[in-house]
């Protein structure tokens, strides 16, 4: 990252320079909502939402993969956010998102874009905020991958997961690393090897979602979602996530001692984990400095 004493151009001339380089990856800075073009950008609240906007479908391109690095690089060193809500518009109706456009796949293009799209789940790594994904409708290639990487999917009845990149005579490289992670090996195999769709409910039985509501029911179950981990310190929530991560990705012995680093050396010099002492020595509950 940007050291802070550095003089850093505006968040819209650095999307503009970006989409002239293809070089030129990803942004820093945070950007007014109606700056972007292709995504909605709401940091108002302890929340950030991420809303993917390119109708009909949410296909992904340059663009769109671009401003959601740069929206979600913006969160560095913002305390007071403590999660990202991450969800398709109404315009998009039946898409959480249909994937990379035909471009994403030509020799041409394929390695900006794959550059890209992996750029979103490198700051998503940087910024170390839990991540809530929304799925209502289709995800598909790269929009389900997407959805796999969030650290809770809820899911509605009308969701379904598709990895049809094998039917294409490709692979998908970002999920055939993330699928046995999230779902297991074998389950992985059979998804990617087959190409055959995923639903809610099935999503849901292999663990790739953590709940499926009525369509209905989704506003408040993600309110509720929203509001319970949201009560709790955004720092320690940060770290959590992080040692979580290199528990699920690393190897044992390194993610164990990476675990015990970050809670001897980060945890104990939060205010909020000292609070969390006091709290329970005086029997209330504890007041957190960042929520």
């Amino acid at each position: 990252m940007e050291e802070s004493r550095v003089k850093r151009k505006s968040p819209e001339a650095m999307v503009q320079e970006s989409n002239a380089n293809p070089t030129n990856q990803t942004t820093q800075g945070e950007r007014a909502e109606s700056s972007f073009k292709f995504i909605r950008w709401d940091v108002s609240g302890p929340v950030a939402h991420l809303t993917m906007n390119r109708p009909p479908q949410n296909i992904m391109n340059l663009g769109m993969l671009r401003e959601m690095a740069a929206a979600i690089e913006s969160l560095n060193n913002r305390d007071d956010i403590c999660l990202i809500l991450l969800d398709a518009s109404p315009e998009c109706a039946g898409y959480f998102s249909l994937g990379l456009g035909a471009e994403g796949y030509t020799t041409q293009l394929v390695f900006q874009i794959m550059d890209a799209f992996h750029a979103i789940f490198r700051v998503i790594l940087d910024v170390s905020i839990p991540v809530v994904g929304v799925v209502d409708g289709v995800a598909s290639g790269a929009g389900s991958e997407l959805a796999a990487f969030c650290d809770l999917v809820i899911a509605t009845e009308e969701a379904q997961f598709r990895q049809p990149e094998i039917k294409l005579g490709v692979f998908p490289p970002f999920g055939a690393v993330v699928y046995p992670r999230v779902i297991g090996p074998r389950r992985a195999m059979e998804f990617l090897l087959t190409g055959e769709p995923i639903s809610a409910r099935k999503a849901l039985e292999i663990g790739m979602v953590n709940r499926v509501v009525p369509r209905g029911e989704l506003p408040a179950t993600v309110e509720e979602l929203i509001r319970r981990i949201c009560d709790e310190s955004g720092p320690v929530l940060r770290l959590l996530k992080r040692v979580i991560f290199n528990g699920t990705w690393m190897p044992f012995t390194e993610a164990l001692k990476r675990s015990l680093d970050i809670y001897l050396n980060q945890l104990f010099e939060l205010e909020d984990s000292q609070e969390g002492l006091r709290a329970m020595i005086e029997k209330r509950k504890p007041v957190w400095k960042n929520r």
